[in-house]
């Protein structure tokens, strides 16, 4: 990590206009920059109004990168760095100090804290679908259906997308490697489902069921009368699922796996706490193989 500036650029134009930058060269160095480079955006206004940006102040700083970090995250413009590196606005000069004095206070950016065993979980899933397809997980996953993550295929291109899309079969959008169809992926992993089962007519107690089907196609098969579902969970881990469920039922895993006496809402209490439990063993796993390799 080098340390730079965090620099102001004014414009004639403008009293209100300003380019908010950072660097580890000298400004002035990046101002002529900005005034001769007509393609981006700064020196798209210098090609249409004439005039030139000009240096209003700079500060050295540490941690660049994290200064201009701090500085947008005293302005309602906090988004403003992921538009497409367009640091320019219109602002009160006040509420550019009020920035500065924050970027010049902030030092080094602080070292992350753990990952949430979710993310690990999340990331074990997807390597787990990914096995076998000729395409590379890059970095973790922290949402599966509604964050982004970065993936390479074996022919060395590059994509962002939903991690889920992948996970669900998706290939590369550029050569199609690894494109596979989701029930054959969903078959390799052996996905499922686990099943808190009660029955009309034996209250107070409670039964746990496993699937590979579809919740739907294990439920019509199952004869009327029977236990009935009242709770279910998809699980990409049977096994795991099975085994934490009777812990956290508190009664060991019956080799008959017959019904058991349990009050109700403890069942579904214990049914709620499922997910975090495996979500904990399976991050555990996780950081034991990140620390494996790293002793390698």
């Amino acid at each position: 990590m080098k340390s730079g500036y965090i620099y102001v650029l004014i414009h004639p134009s403008d009293p209100d206009l300003y380019k908010i930058g950072i660097t580890t060269r000298k400004p002035q160095h990046r101002l002529t920059e900005h005034n001769c480079n007509h393609e981006g955006y700064t020196g798209q206004i210098v090609n249409e109004t004439g005039q030139k940006w000009e240096l209003k102040e700079f500060h050295a700083v540490s941690d660049p990168y994290w200064a201009e970090s701090v500085f947008w995250g005293t302005t309602p413009f906090a988004d403003i760095p992921c538009r497409y590196g367009v640091e320019v606005e219109r602002m009160d000069w006040s509420q550019v100090q009020k920035g500065l004095d924050a970027a010049k206070k902030a030092g080094v950016r602080p070292e992350p804290g753990p990952l949430p065993d979710r993310v690990y979980a999340y990331t074990a899933s997807i390597r787990k679908r990914l096995e076998g397809r000729g395409i590379t997980l890059l970095g973790y996953v922290r949402s599966v259906i509604s964050g982004k993550a970065n993936f390479r295929c074996i022919n060395g291109h590059q994509w962002r997308t939903t991690p889920s899309f992948v996970g669900e079969g998706q290939g590369c959008p550029e050569c199609g490697v690894g494109e596979r169809d989701p029930e054959e992926i969903k078959q390799r992993i052996n996905a499922g489902v686990i099943y808190l089962l009660t029955h009309p007519d034996k209250p107070g107690f409670v039964n746990i069921g496993l699937g590979y089907d579809t919740h739907e196609e294990i439920c019509r098969e199952r004869p009327s009368g029977d236990w009935e579902t009242h709770r279910s969970r998809n699980v990409e881990e049977v096994a795991l699922a099975e085994g934490l469920i009777w812990e956290l039922l508190g009664h060991p895993l019956p080799h008959d796996r017959k019904p058991i006496k349990k009050d109700l809402s403890v069942a579904e209490d214990a049914f709620r706490k499922l997910i975090y439990a495996m979500q904990k063993e399976i991050a555990l796993a996780e950081k034991a193989k990140e620390l494996a390799s790293k002793m390698i």
